[in-house]
């Protein structure tokens, strides 16, 4: 496949939970950098479009599956590749490897670019952009979900100011530091007694230096909640996150 980026990884002390495995807040930012390197190797990131079109790509949602976690200092493979493409939307994958090929995680980015100066939705095709781009078959078979919009039932967490440090090129939230406001709201014994399956986030509307978000959760079953994160009565993300118990 032409527009395929493949890197090996070390799961660094950096990349562990309290447990000792790659955690999943650590699993989106590695995942955030692979989509970044794929993007500058087409030539199409962030900073190539802001310079010469005055747009950014943004995350519209993304879906995790976990089969299992490496441990600290396990070595790993990452493979990307387009999966989806539309005028207006890129879905990227991401397949994560361990030693021995069997894959541990796949990550599913959907993405779109929008103007900076109008903020509005950008087409592909008006972006630095390969025309001769490929679509690589996906192994990630699961749609994505439609998440609801009313968390009336939800219980406010914590309330989160955002710092300058959350925020990042683009000058807004970064994308992942959502997803470690969402770990912020369980408690060490989850941590420690369950193993997260499967998590998926979407993205509404943008956040910035110095907002007040309040970070809201329900639990819709056993094995699953659904989260929110709000700025004043407006949606920001919306996500799921399942799990199970850890087998002794």
């Amino acid at each position: 496949m032409k527009y395929t980026y493949s890197k090996d990884i070390i799961i660094s002390y950096s990349r562990v939970d309290r447990t000792g495995k790659l955690g999943l807040f650590e699993l989106m930012n590695l995942t955030q950098d692979m989509v970044t390197e794929f993007c500058g190797s087409i030539g199409s990131d962030n900073g190539t479009l802001k310079e010469q079109n005055n747009a950014a790509w943004v995350y519209t949602r993304a879906k995790v599956k976990i089969n299992s976690l490496p441990f600290w200092n396990a070595k790993a493979k990452a493979v990307i590749y387009i999966s989806s493409l539309s005028s207006i939307r890129m879905e990227l994958e991401t397949d994560l490897y361990d030693e021995n090929g069997s894959v541990f995680a796949m990550v599913k980015t959907e993405m779109c670019a929008i103007d900076l100066t109008e903020r509005r939705v950008r087409k592909i095709d008006s972006l630095s952009f390969p025309k001769d781009a490929e679509v690589s078959p996906s192994d990630f078979s699961e749609s994505f979900t439609r998440i609801k919009n009313e968390f009336d039932g939800a219980e406010l967490i914590y309330s989160q100011r955002v710092f300058a440090a959350d925020t990042d090129y683009s000058k807004h939230t970064n994308n992942a530091q959502y997803v470690k406001y969402i770990m912020n709201t369980m408690d060490a014994a989850f941590y420690d007694e369950k193993t997260i399956t499967d998590f998926e986030i979407q993205y509404v509307k943008e956040s910035k230096d110095a907002d007040v978000l309040d970070v809201v959760r329900e639990q819709m079953d056993e094995g699953q909640y659904c989260f929110a994160i709000k700025n004043e009565d407006r949606i920001v993300i919306k996500a799921i996150m399942k799990y199970q118990p850890k087998k002794i």
